[in-house]
């Protein structure tokens, strides 16, 4: 299946649990917020939201653009709870030693 993730309502289906790993941090702003809005729409009370993305504790100027730790706790202070924000790293071919990132965890309210 081929969607639009800003547009997941269109699916018309629910989900209990999403799982993303590097698709956060590849958005800009403003689609960062109508993404979060496009879960908020998919993923029912009591559902689960993973992230894994680029940490703006990330050296260098190559790959994503960095999120912060603010910027995950902004987008998701509406409809949502935090269970967990943890550092972490993303496996990636062009290094050994990963990505620094961030882990996710959130919880639909």
């Amino acid at each position: 299946m081929v969607a639009n993730a800003l547009e997941l309502p269109a699916l018309d289906e629910r989900f209990d649990t999403v799982l993303d790993c590097g698709l956060f941090h590849i958005f800009e702003d403003d689609d960062r917020s109508r993404f979060v809005d496009s879960l908020r729409a998919v993923i029912p009370p009591n559902g689960h939201y993973y992230m894994l993305c680029f940490s703006d504790h990330q050296p260098g100027d190559w790959g994503p653009r960095r999120v912060t730790r603010q910027e995950i706790t902004a987008r998701f202070d509406k409809g949502w709870k935090i269970d967990s924000i943890d550092a972490s790293k993303i496996d990636i071919t062009i290094s050994s030693d990963g990505a620094l990132a961030w882990l996710v965890a959130v919880t639909r309210t």
